[in-house]
């Protein structure tokens, strides 16, 4: 359970991040507007993906679904940073 946790908490924490930054490259809005949509959605992604890791399994099915939603993100960030 403690594995679980840690989990969720760091990888978590990479992932709610990583979809505002998608968010937030995404919609043309003014900086500000931005970052307060990151700050609202971040939250709840990140206490969602906890959750999510909780309801697993086992340790690898965790560890499975957290890099199953990573990846994508992370190559989405790069592409649209890339882009702009």
């Amino acid at each position: 359970m403690l594995h679980k946790t840690l989990l969720g908490f760091f990888l978590g924490l990479v992932i709610s991040a990583s979809i505002a930054l998608n968010i937030n490259l995404i919609l043309p809005l003014k900086v500000d507007t931005l970052l307060l949509i990151g700050l609202i959605i971040s939250f709840p992604i990140w206490a969602g993906i906890q959750v999510w890791c909780y309801s697993s399994t086992s340790n690898k099915q965790a560890w499975l679904r957290l890099t199953k939603v990573l990846v994508p993100s992370v190559v989405l960030n790069i592409i649209l940073l890339y882009v702009r």
